[in-house]
């Protein structure tokens, strides 16, 4: 009975054949592409005031390498819309730039292999202890509490609370996500999930609170938190592979530290 309930809770343990570390590093490029394509809004467009309902009569673009959408003022416009060809284009382009993720992992394959050893080791025990709040955890939670608070305070009924989540939602999730100590790292992964529905939730009705249209608040999620989740997981992940590069430059090739070892 013990056994089969092991059986249950025990996860499976993730994929570290050449294939799987290839379709990691696609998967990267094409995701990084996208946050790119989201972020390249700020470049493409004259100004974001319609993200917050104040209606400049700009033209809207984003896209990257070419431009996939358009919105103007102009009703002459030809290009407006949704250009598939382009979004062809640039998805062609993040396969390109994927392969290339893909191959850099199957060159660190083995390393890569050892940090999710690692991470798997140091997580598998977490979870059936639960967790716990520490009192640094408990002061960062009534910090951002205090923030948070305040911010609504003094900005209810004005765009900046809106700005504030489309540029400080990513912070804010990973924060609380954070918080809690010794839990494992899919408990946190719901979280994430639990409370970006919710903050997604209080962006649409304070944007019709405000006057903004549903489109425009979520142009704002998109743009906002696509490129800045896209660019900190990859600033992350070429951390980590500098990480295991110079630590594996510092070992001999049989796997030894460049230190003598003492014989016993």
């Amino acid at each position: 009975m013990g056994t089969s309930t092991h059986s249950k809770n025990r996860k499976r343990a993730p994929g570290t054949t050449s294939v799987h570390w290839f379709l990691r590093g696609m998967l990267g490029g094409v995701l990084l592409l996208t946050a790119i394509n989201a972020g390249s809004y700020f470049f493409r467009t004259q100004s974001v005031a319609d993200l917050i309902g104040e209606n400049q009569n700009v033209s809207e673009s984003l896209g990257f390498p070419t431009r996939v959408w358009l919105e103007t003022s102009s009703s002459n416009s030809g290009e407006a819309g949704f250009d598939l060809i382009a979004a062809g284009v640039n998805l062609l382009f993040g396969i390109m730039l994927g392969s290339v993720f893909g191959a850099i992992g199957i060159r660190y394959r083995h390393g890569l292999d050892r940090k999710l050893a690692e991470f798997e080791k140091k997580n598998a025990n977490t979870q059936s202890k639960g967790y716990q709040f520490s009192i640094i955890g408990l002061l960062l939670l009534t910090t951002l509490v205090a923030a948070l608070t305040a911010t609504v305070i003094n900005y209810l009924k004005t765009p900046q609370l809106l700005l504030a989540i489309y540029f400080a939602g990513p912070a804010l999730l990973l924060g609380l996500a954070m918080i809690p100590k010794g839990m494992h790292w899919r408990s946190r992964v719901v979280i994430l999930a639990i409370t970006e529905v919710g903050l997604i939730g209080l962006a649409l009705w304070y944007g019709q609170s405000l006057g903004v249209p549903l489109e425009r608040v979520m142009l704002g999620i998109f743009v906002g938190w696509t490129s800045q989740s896209g660019v900190f997981a990859f600033l992350i992940t070429v951390t980590l592979l500098i990480h295991m590069v110079i630590k594996d430059s510092a070992s001999d090739p049989n796997g030894k530290n460049g230190h003598a070892s003492k014989i016993t």
